[in-house]
């Protein structure tokens, strides 16, 4: 029998390993194309902490316009929850190209190439003003 797939509420597990490693990733270089606790990109981050918390759902890495088109995501509507991706874009010419992590109401954890991992505040002047929304993994049920 397959599973199907439906959206459920936000995920805290994707929070609780997104905090697990950006403690090990702290202080090291956001690292273009990067995948490992040595180094992320966006992508990278997004991808190695989905896959941390969910290894049997077999997502492979994938970059952040990727994410933004996969089948295994669903645009949220309403409030963002905790796990769900925050996906930007840099400019209204330019596609989305940045993702990162809800953590909690009022942060997410991302890569970005000023700070390495880093939590940011959702009101943050930098990045509140870019245009935004949010997707959420989609949950397999049986």
């Amino acid at each position: 029998m397959s599973a199907t797939l439906a959206i459920g509420p936000g995920d805290a597990k994707i929070a609780t390993v997104a905090k697990s490693v950006w403690d090990q990733a702290k202080g090291k270089p956001c690292t273009w194309e990067g995948h490992t606790t040595n180094g992320f990109d966006c992508s990278g981050f997004t991808m190695y902490v989905l896959q941390q918390a969910y290894p049997s759902r077999g997502l492979t890495f994938m970059t952040a316009n990727s994410i933004f088109s996969s089948p295994n995501f669903i645009a949220v509507t309403g409030t963002p929850e905790v796990g769900d991706l925050i996906c930007f874009r840099k400019g209204p010419e330019i596609p989305y190209d940045h993702v990162g992590i809800v953590y909690d109401t009022t942060h997410w954890i991302g890569s970005q190439s000023s700070t390495g991992v880093a939590l940011v505040s959702l009101d943050d002047f930098f990045w509140s003003k870019k245009p935004h929304f949010f997707i959420r993994l989609v949950k397999a049920i049986s």
